[in-house]
């Protein structure tokens, strides 16, 4: 039997297409929104969120794209009884990610675009207890609904 050896740059390139894919497949781009109370500033953060019941698989995506993250660990509970793990990537990681896979995305291809876009024109920065100004507001909840919107609600959005 011969043996396929493909370059080093052809291997990359089915490494990053396989991630893609499995980024379509399984994953979920999102603008996180949550509201700390208070006086605070809402907190808008790009989140590339991937779950999964292999460990191993988590894993090798991290290693295959070379970018690391969190992965925790969620116990099985109601219906759900095996142990199931998600990796999580957020802020600049999540940039990262979805500017590597853009090109190989199909499915979310668009989502990505949107996130890249609010990644690069959001700062992550934390302000501390200064409020972010009205615009600054109204950009970050613009991307949050712009994204939103791009997600398939109900039984429609299945397309075959």
């Amino acid at each position: 039997m011969n043996a396929i050896i493909f370059s080093s740059q052809r291997q990359a390139d089915l490494s990053f297409a396989w991630a893609g894919g499995f980024v379509d497949g399984e994953g979920c781009i999102r603008i996180a929104k949550r509201d700390p109370g208070g006086n605070a500033n809402p907190v808008y953060s790009l989140e590339v969120t991937i779950t999964q019941n292999c460990l191993g698989t988590l894993e090798h995506f991290q290693n295959v794209l070379g970018i690391k993250s969190s992965i925790y660990v969620f116990g099985g509970t109601g219906a759900v009884r095996s142990t199931v793990f998600g990796l999580t990537y957020r802020c600049t990681r999540a940039r990262e990610l979805l500017e590597a896979l853009h090109p190989y995305l199909v499915r979310k291809r668009l989502e990505a675009a949107v996130g890249i876009e609010f990644a690069n024109r959001a700062s992550f920065a934390r302000q501390g207890r200064r409020r972010h100004s009205d615009a600054e507001i109204e950009l970050r909840e613009g991307y949050y609904l712009k994204l939103r919107a791009l997600k398939p609600r109900g039984p429609a959005a299945v397309v075959l």
